[in-house]
């Protein structure tokens, strides 16, 4: 659809452009750029990871009684994450919607089928390939404590209260922050 406001100036025959200002000759026309190259404007081009979020979705996974879910990284992970705790997620997939996404995840993971209740919270952090973005909702599981059956992405699980938190080393300090809001917890 058309700007109305924006209206196109018709072409008069003969006419090759704008006439130069009185006194100035023409310049000398422009260079052809290769295809996919735009002409420099006096800055740099922006990075491409300035724009780009890798979206991350995650569970604050509670049981019947509270019980938070968390899940210890595999010491194989990288020097920096091995050993550290996160909550049920990862990664969303081109195809996923936000919410069914995490849903998938949380049965890949762990083998429990949860029930979305609400989105938690966000929050931004940097690695060293990209800037995440990540999604945090609420979601529950019925029962205390249930078994759950652990893929292989991680090495250990362990429901705890939201009191305990802070007795965890996150992978991600501003994951722990927004476990910590969600339940009042002192920082």
């Amino acid at each position: 659809m058309s700007n109305p406001h924006h209206r196109r100036r018709k072409s008069r025959p003969g006419h090759k452009g704008p006439k130069p200002a009185e006194g100035k000759t023409p310049s000398a026309p422009k260079k052809a750029q290769p295809p996919g190259k735009r002409p420099a404007r006096g800055r740099a081009p922006a990075a491409k990871s300035r724009w780009f979020y890798d979206v991350r979705q995650y569970a604050l996974l509670t049981d019947d009684v509270g019980n938070l879910l968390i899940l210890q990284l595999p010491k194989e992970y990288d020097a920096t994450a091995a050993n550290t705790w996160t909550l049920p997620g990862g990664k969303l997939e081109p195809t996923d919607e936000p919410g069914e996404g995490l849903l998938r995840e949380i049965s890949e993971e762990t083998g429990l089928t949860g029930v979305l209740v609400g989105p938690a919270g966000v929050a931004r952090w940097a690695s060293r390939n990209s800037k995440k973005l990540g999604i945090f909702w609420r979601a529950t599981v019925p029962g205390t404590k249930p078994q759950l059956k652990l893929s292989k992405e991680h090495q250990r699980a362990v429901w705890i209260s939201p009191a305990e938190i802070g007795d965890f080393p996150f992978h991600r300090p501003e994951m722990l922050d927004v476990v910590k809001k969600l339940n009042n917890t002192p920082q």
